[in-house]
């Protein structure tokens, strides 16, 4: 299951806005104090769904295009 830990205001080379949104995966763990989730993959998405993977702390990439994208505020 996935979960939305943030939503990220980033901007592309044109300095159109959008929303990147950060998902983070929890998997089931057995502990001997019962069941517990454990923090898993992380993965990025715009708005419109589409994958983008980080390069650095404020610069993003849409994975399908190649387009950078800037983190700003």
């Amino acid at each position: 299951m996935d979960n939305l830990i943030k939503a990220i205001p980033v901007k592309d080379r044109n300095g159109d806005e959008m929303v990147l949104y950060e998902y983070q995966q929890f998997e089931p763990h057995l502990t001997m104090s019962g069941l517990d989730r454990r923090a898993g993959a992380k993965r990025f998405a715009l708005d419109t769904g589409e994958l983008v993977r980080r390069i650095n702390e404020d610069t993003f990439e849409i994975v399908a295009t190649g387009e950078a994208l800037f983190k700003f505020r």
